[in-house]
């Protein structure tokens, strides 16, 4: 099996529908297997995706686990040499899992760990395919904190820009979550989406985890290859709102937990639980 291609599903039946019947019409010349970890869904989604695609093998779980655990628990099942965690509200536009395929397959890329497509919104608009790791140290740089920390440990922090290019691969510090393509001998080193979190941030992770586990590898995004993702689709939540930033602060918490320490997380939660609210 050359690809285990992960989707977890929570109630959106109809977008998973179109995420593996996109898999099947563009997918070529390649060994491929789908696996659809359901988190608990109420729709109808496991009867419908089941009928509809009776060869995706279907991981029932009896509760909403979130994106990374529910991952995880497809990762158990997956026979293929790489996994590619692609979110249900994507679906591609060329046969991009074979492009990113052939490309971790090259002698000359064989310390890229993990790459994605690019990824396009709804009107074929560049959307967010990658970033770079959060910086503690520029959080310190724009917060009152600063006052407690020596100048030095945060006066050259700045924000980092991705170069982004049409024609050929880039480097990344981390690649989006909705279409990670990694080697599974990878993932079996480092272990999967860390079970601390429930939903946003994991992809940030796993990623620094492989860059700290392994010094000499890169991420990257392969633009030949090319997926749309709609956004939120299964979140159901407006980027706006405060539902979604509590989430997100939580999340990133959870990370500079594990990058930076104790202190530092507590910092920054309370800091943006104040801004949140205040």
């Amino acid at each position: 099996m050359d690809v285990s291609i992960i989707f977890v599903n929570y109630n959106t039946c109809k977008l998973t529908c179109d995420a593996i019947a996109s898999v099947y019409h563009f997918t070529k010349d390649i060994k491929f297997e789908i696996i659809v970890s359901d988190n608990g869904s109420v729709d109808g989604s496991v009867t419908i995706i089941n009928q509809k695609f009776p060869e995706v093998i279907i991981i029932e779980n009896n509760a909403n686990l979130g994106f990374g655990k529910g991952n995880n628990r497809g990762v158990e099942v997956a026979k293929g040499k790489y996994l590619f965690f692609l979110n249900t509200d994507t679906y591609l536009l060329n046969n991009a899992i074979k492009i990113l395929y052939n490309y971790m397959e090259l002698k000359v890329n064989k310390n890229v760990a993990v790459c994605g497509a690019q990824l396009y919104k709804q009107d074929l608009a560049q959307n967010i395919s990658a970033g770079n790791f959060p910086s503690y140290r520029l959080f310190i740089k724009g917060s009152f904190w600063k006052h407690f920390y020596p100048k030095n440990y945060y006066v050259n922090a700045k924000l980092n820009t991705i170069n982004i290019m049409d024609d050929q691969p880039y480097e990344v510090d981390y690649v989006s979550g909705a279409d990670f393509f990694v080697r599974k001998k990878t993932l079996d080193k480092v272990g999967g989406f860390d079970p601390r979190f429930f939903m946003y941030a994991e992809d940030v992770e796993l990623s620094y985890r492989i860059k700290k586990t392994f010094p000499e590898s890169k991420n990257m995004i392969v633009p030949d290859a090319k997926i749309v993702h709609i956004s939120q689709g299964s979140s159901k939540t407006n980027s706006l709102n405060k539902r979604f930033r509590y989430r997100f602060i939580k999340s990133r918490t959870i990370y500079y937990r594990i990058t930076e320490g104790l202190l530092p997380s507590i910092l920054y939660y309370i800091t943006s639980i104040k801004r949140l609210y205040f």
